[in-house]
């Protein structure tokens, strides 16, 4: 039986990359999540006590680990799947790896594209074919099926490890929420109202690409998808920028209605060293944000 160890984001998008796999291929592989920040670290510590060569394959899901990490991944049984914009234009990086990258609403979807086109033979069931598509739904942040957002709280919320809990909860698929889940989703939502009742919110504008932009900025250290969602339906704003001063990182979502072109991912690739899709990104409280914030006025 074939070696494998998969590292993916430990996000939801990740995380059912993973489970997807399994499923269609029947592999019991070795897993391991992270994020892309600390990627490196965790695949650094791994490899202190794994020797990458006796491995036959060695799968990164949902990552983009094009720009520092080369010297660590760039070798033949290296498969690199993923979806990110950022992660598309800097692909010809690797010269041992193989990378399949492409734009796509989620790698979950993708990876489900790609097996099923490798094992046409191989059948997902409804419930695990439900599970993708809410996934996806989350991770291009759609939220057109009605419970793909409770899905992602419930990911959340687990204590300890969240990849193994979930893969406990959901391995076989999406049949429904148990009273733990409800009772997750409850508390949560006590503690969104909570913290979007203690926001302070700043707006201004930004020029990007010789148009000007409403952006609307706020901080907070959690609840960060539910704070931005808030702002940008609350605000008349195209952009919303979550500054979260415990991890010195940013996000950004946007207007989808107002702004459907303008791509998040490039602006969080030019402005805060990070990346991401059209609709939501991401990247680092630098110099070039807390710029951008002195701009910007109290609400």
């Amino acid at each position: 039986m074939k070696k494998c160890v998969i590292f993916s984001d430990c996000d939801l998008d990740g995380i059912g990359s993973y489970l997807v796999f399994k499923w269609l291929t029947n592999l019991k592989v070795e897993h391991h999540i992270c994020s892309q920040s600390n990627f490196r670290r965790t695949y650094s510590a791994w490899m202190k006590k794994a020797n990458p060569d006796t491995y036959d394959k060695i799968y990164i899901f949902d990552l983009d680990v094009s720009q520092n990490c080369t010297d660590l991944i760039d070798r033949k049984n290296v498969t690199i799947i993923d979806h990110h914009d950022s992660h598309v234009q800097n692909k010809h990086v690797y010269k041992k790896a193989r990378a399949i990258v492409e734009p796509y609403s989620s790698c979950c979807k993708l990876m489900y594209k790609l097996l099923k086109t490798k094992h046409p033979d191989r059948e997902l069931t409804q419930e695990q074919k439900t599970l993708v598509l809410m996934v996806d739904d989350y991770d291009s942040y759609e939220l057109k099926l009605k419970n793909s957002y409770n899905m992602n709280v419930v990911l959340w919320n687990y204590v300890g490890d969240r990849a193994q809990q979930f893969e406990r909860d959901f391995g076989n698929g999406f049949k429904g929420f148990n009273q733990t889940h409800l009772n997750m989703i409850h508390l949560n939502n006590k503690k969104v109202a909570r913290v979007i009742s203690e926001l302070d919110v700043y707006h201004g504008m930004i020029p990007i690409s010789g148009k000007k932009y409403k952006i609307y900025a706020t901080m907070a250290s959690e609840n960060l998808n539910e704070v931005a969602h808030y702002v940008v339906d609350s605000f008349d704003c195209d952009i919303c920028m979550v500054i979260n001063l415990k991890t010195s990182r940013v996000s950004f979502r946007k207007n989808k209605n107002r702004i459907p072109d303008l791509d998040l991912g490039k602006l969080a690739t030019t402005i805060a060293e990070g990346g991401g899709h059209i609709n939501s990104a991401g990247g680092k409280l630098n110099e070039k944000v807390m710029t951008l914030t002195k701009m910007l006025q109290p609400v």
